[in-house]
């Protein structure tokens, strides 16, 4: 049996459906929530919906008849299930971003204004301190990741998003692991036909300080398009952190600045995206990259940060994108017919649904090849 560990998120619906179309029945999903009403995921009866608490989770339901675990996101919760991970079961650790990047001893994945606020947060200051360990520690049994490097070498397999980022990741927590090539399939791009693009500008996709807001808008702050951000969730400051970047973006762009707060269905993101001409993703770590496949395919212009390994993985496969320092200037101007089809291609090419599943496929390849391994 494998074992997925969820979060109640968007990618979770899309991933059962991947999993149930080539492993049907070889799959169990447990979600941790402490809501009863799940935010994202369908009602299914093939979810276990367990309270997001080391102290009330049920380790005996997540292990039986668990060969292969696999850890989508590495939450603290999950990171007290794997400090309990009998020796036959196999793990993989799906990579999203901040999981891995939040725990990096080299931060250097702001922009000097993020930069300096992010000096000035309380919640940034505290996690310094031995207070903040141990606080971690009551509240989940176990250390933040970077002070449970043990626990990580209980990991067998990474994914990661980009095959480029899994050498840094392996490298800076000095895990011998073994790399796995799969990405989820949230992108429904048929749902995007002979679609017609407004003028706004879509900017970053979540309340986080590694979008770079302010560095942004320091860079574009002479245009008069309408701009479009995103802000309805974030990591755990990410309140704070929305009312500095509203509160900075309404005194530069005035009306033109529309700031996104409340949580929107599928219908309503893709509405939203649609009334833009241009995205705006400045972070340096790999992140939104759901986003920016869906602005790429709808024909958008795309503007990235030239240090971030997603710029440059992009700009390898052939993708028409811009370096917002260095092309500011091409804001709100959309790309032509034969500039979207190039693009639109190389979406395809990297995240059709037979892509997808081709890579879940790969993932029950090496399950049925590690119970291979364990019977003989």
């Amino acid at each position: 049996m494998i074992v997925h560990l969820f979060e109640d998120q968007r990618f979770v619906d899309i991933t059962i459906e991947n999993f149930e179309s080539v492993s049907k029945g070889q799959n169990r999903y447990v979600v941790f929530s402490n809501n009863k009403k799940l935010k994202y995921l369908s009602c299914r009866n093939d979810v276990v919906i367990l309270p997001n608490s080391s102290y009330r989770v049920d380790l005996d339901l997540i292990y039986k008849d668990c060969q292969f675990l696999i850890i989508h996101f590495l939450s603290p919760i999950k990171l007290y299930i794997l400090k309990h991970k009998p020796c036959n079961v196999q793990v993989m650790w799906s990579v999203w971003g901040s999981d891995a990047y939040d725990h990096f001893n080299d931060q250097n994945l702001f922009e000097p204004l993020t930069k300096n606020i992010r000096k000035r947060s309380l919640y940034q200051f505290s996690k310094q301190f031995w207070i903040y360990t141990f606080y971690h520690f009551i509240m989940y049994r176990v250390l933040p990741v970077k002070k449970e490097l043990k626990l990580l070498k209980k990991i067998n397999y990474i994914s990661t998003v980009l095959p480029c980022e899994f050498k840094a990741i392996r490298d800076e927590f000095d895990l011998d692991v073994e790399y796995v090539d799969y990405n989820y399939g949230v992108n429904k791009f048929t749902d995007f036909q002979d679609v017609k693009l407004g003028n706004s500008i879509l900017i970053g996709n979540s309340a986080t300080s590694s979008n770079n807001h302010l560095d942004i808008f320091e860079i574009i702050k002479s245009t008069s398009k309408k701009l479009v951000v995103p802000l309805s969730y974030g990591a755990y400051d990410f309140k704070n952190y929305k009312e500095k970047i509203i509160l900075e973006g309404k005194k530069i762009f005035k009306n033109n600045f529309i700031p996104i707060t409340s949580y929107l269905s599928i219908h309503e993101y893709n509405n939203l995206l649609l009334s833009c001409n241009t995205t705006i993703m400045y972070h340096i770590r790999q992140q939104a990259l759901g986003n920016i496949f869906s602005s790429l395919y709808v024909g958008m212009r795309v503007f990235l940060n030239s240090k971030s390994l997603t710029y440059i993985f992009l700009k390898d496969e052939g993708v028409i994108i811009f370096d917002l320092k260095k092309d500011y200037k091409l804001l709100g101007i959309e790309l032509n017919e034969d500039e979207k089809q190039i693009n639109r291609d190389i979406v395809l090419k990297l995240r059709s649904r037979k892509v997808i599943r081709d890579k879940t496929q790969g993932i029950i390849d090496l399950y049925n090849s590690s119970l291979i391994n364990i019977n003989q």
